[in-house]
């Protein structure tokens, strides 16, 4: 389904004074959008099913937090992880490990829920904007700053947003059974971008 409403501003970090109160109805209405949204998409998404989420009524979902599009582009905030504080030549084994780990755990994947939002927010560009700046602009300074480590940034991070497809979206079950297997050949190959 395709989008065309007015531009909207990119989404930009909130203002810690703009943060509801702990224990707040707008603190569990930006909640229950937060979840919602990264779980199913904005399209699968009605203020009945946030309100549900949240214990409160559309109609106070309406007045505290906004329409749904307002809900959506506070709440949709992809928040990459640190890289890891290993070698470089450990990096591939490690960012795969770490993915395979939140996958088994059941921790939120960002690069799925980035991938999630992308293709259903009702404007694109913001969550673009967040994947940029959260994943690739951090790992292409890591390798290197210029335009060839810009390029193995893009490329590893395409690898690693596929494996986390496969393991969230998919779950295919060679990758959930041989979890050392995938660590070390998938790890190789994303090695292989980042050195090359």
């Amino acid at each position: 389904m395709s989008h065309h409403a007015a531009p909207v501003a990119p989404a930009t970090e909130p203002d810690p004074a703009d943060a509801p109160a702990p224990g707040s109805s707008r603190q569990a209405i930006l909640a229950a959008a937060t979840e919602l949204f990264a779980e199913r998409g904005y399209d699968q998404v009605t203020i009945r099913d946030i309100a549900a989420r949240a214990d409160l009524s559309p109609a106070m979902v309406m007045k505290c937090g906004g329409s749904k599009r307002e809900l959506f582009l506070r709440s949709a905030r992809i928040t990459p992880l640190p890289l890891p504080d290993v070698p470089r030549s450990e990096l591939g084994a490690r960012l795969v490990e770490e993915l395979l780990t939140r996958c088994r755990r059941e921790a939120i994947e960002p690069l799925a829920r980035a991938l999630n939002l992308r293709l259903s927010a009702p404007d694109p560009d913001s969550v673009r904007q967040q994947f940029i700046a959260g994943f690739l602009d951090p790992l292409g300074e890591r390798l290197g700053g210029d335009a060839d480590a810009r390029l193995r940034a893009e490329l590893v991070v395409a690898a690693l947003t596929g494996l986390a497809a496969n393991t969230r979206i998919f779950n295919t079950p060679a990758t959930d059974a041989a979890p050392d297997e995938v660590i070390r050949r998938y790890g190789t190959a994303i090695q292989h971008l980042i050195d090359r």
